[in-house]
């Protein structure tokens, strides 16, 4: 870990540029009662966050043989050297598997269902009876993993 050249002696720092508009360097920190409380007006940005269809990007194999997709929430397509994952499936419009409770999306899944590459592997990272690994339309990608394996 150390011997990363990410690694600046006190922790792992982000070497890529941070999109215009996704972080307003003015803004202060939430309090711990806004966070914990999830209060205040800043729980919902005030725009649409950037993004970018990665359906064009997906067509061609990552040169490194490594690629990351934040597909929102905690959904992300991991691709290595050849092999898809896919983390925590979430594509309905709240994290949760009622459709009036439970943390609900700023904007749209970059990507619908239809559109997703096949899949090798999905791993949910934490309890089905959790909220967000609760959500029914999130596990429509278990479907195409049939030969494969789900973690």
């Amino acid at each position: 870990m150390r011997g990363s050249p990410l690694w600046d002696g006190e922790g792992f720092r982000n070497v890529q540029p941070i999109l215009p508009g996704l972080r307003d360097p003015q803004a202060s920190m939430p309090s711990l009662t806004e966070f914990l409380l999830r209060t205040g007006a800043r729980r919902v940005p005030a725009r649409p966050l950037p993004s970018v269809s990665p359906l064009q990007v997906w067509r061609h194999a990552p040169g490194s043989g490594l690629r990351a997709t934040w597909l929102g929430h905690s959904t992300v397509l991991i691709e290595i050297d050849g092999v898809r994952v896919l983390t925590d499936p979430v594509w309905g419009p709240r994290a949760s598997p009622f459709t009036l409770a439970g943390p609900k999306r700023f904007q749209p899944v970059p990507v619908a269902l239809g559109a997703m590459p096949p899949v090798d592997l999905v791993i949910l990272s934490h309890d089905e009876a959790s909220t967000d690994a609760s959500d029914p339309a999130g596990f429509e990608p278990l479907r195409s993993v049939r030969a494969r394996q789900s973690l």
